[in-house]
């Protein structure tokens, strides 16, 4: 028993330095390109009062996007899922392992922006971090629920996008789900934004998951004309 285990352990640990090396640098280096833009585009120094959210909402809730879209990104050809979900590892555990470091990833770059506008006197705190967190999440899932359940991380980023746009024009009809909502003095839709975007990533992998057992029982079933199996 702790013999399967630690060969498991060992399993998912060269997986997880795997996808980090091949599959994670480069949306860490666009949501790291987000922040150091977000930076230089907006004035951050001694920002007060709604005007301290703006950055935060207005463009860095794109490091969610960024590293939560292209979570599927490396099994959408379907040769490679096939080859992978015949395999005994979990094809959603990866995926799942994906999305924590890539949560993380999203924190720590919050919390980055937050200490440099908080050291440019900016009245910074740590609701708008809890905020930005809860934004860039939320927009992430949508891409990341998308791009999984089409299989194609175009439409993830560009569903993301549009969800973003509407909330310029639709700030009253999207109640709770308002990306500005810190803009507009107000924080309680964070926490419905944090928990929307954990449920939409559960609900996502949910679908999937029950999309492969279809699937699997779909590929093992007999044709009636040949007498054998598809």
């Amino acid at each position: 028993m702790s013999e399967t285990y630690q060969s498991e352990k060992n399993i998912y640990g060269k997986i997880i330095g795997i996808n980090l090396k091949h599959n994670f640098w480069m949306p860490l280096g666009s949501a790291i390109c987000i922040l150091l833009l977000t930076v230089n585009l907006f004035n951050i120094a001694s920002l007060q009062g709604n005007a301290v959210a703006q950055p935060i909402e207005f463009f860095l809730c794109f490091v969610g996007v960024m590293l939560l879209t292209p979570i599927f990104l490396p099994e959408q050809n379907q040769e490679i899922r096939d080859v992978i979900r015949s395999k005994k590892i979990s094809y959603l555990k990866i995926c799942g392992i994906r999305v924590i470091y890539s949560v993380a990833a999203l924190i720590v770059l919050e919390g980055i922006f937050v200490g440099i506008m908080y050291v440019s006197e900016s009245q910074v705190t740590v609701q708008h971090f809890i905020g930005g967190v809860a934004t860039a999440l939320f927009l992430g899932a949508i891409g990341l629920a998308v791009a999984g359940l089409s299989d194609n991380t175009v439409v993830g980023y560009m569903a993301a996008f549009i969800y973003y746009l509407a909330n310029y024009g639709l700030k009253q009809k999207l109640g709770v789900f308002n990306l500005f909502s810190m803009c507009m003095g107000s924080f309680e839709e964070k926490w419905w934004q944090l928990a929307g975007g954990i449920v939409l990533i559960i609900v996502t992998f949910a679908i999937i998951s029950r999309k492969s057992d279809i699937g699997r029982i779909s590929s093992g079933r007999i044709c009636f004309w040949t007498g054998s199996r598809t």
